[in-house]
């Protein structure tokens, strides 16, 4: 099973970095998403896994990363 490294700037700022073990791309932003969406401010719902995806995949100024490792 792939691994991914996912890192994320909070607004605070500080860096959350995680080591996720999953079967995609997409199932492990959800599942790092899942983990640590309330500390982040986002709500845990589809409404907030998107905002969560603006903000990390931001074009102009990205606040997370995702590498398969």
């Amino acid at each position: 099973m792939p691994r991914y490294a996912i890192s994320f700037v909070t607004a605070k700022p500080s860096l959350v970095h995680r080591l996720v073990e999953m079967d995609s791309r997409d199932a492990a932003l959800r599942a790092f998403f899942n983990e640590h969406a309330s500390l982040e401010g986002y709500t845990n719902d589809a409404e907030g896994f998107a905002y969560f995806l603006e903000d990390f995949n931001n074009p102009e100024e990205p606040m997370g990363s995702i590498l398969e490792v």
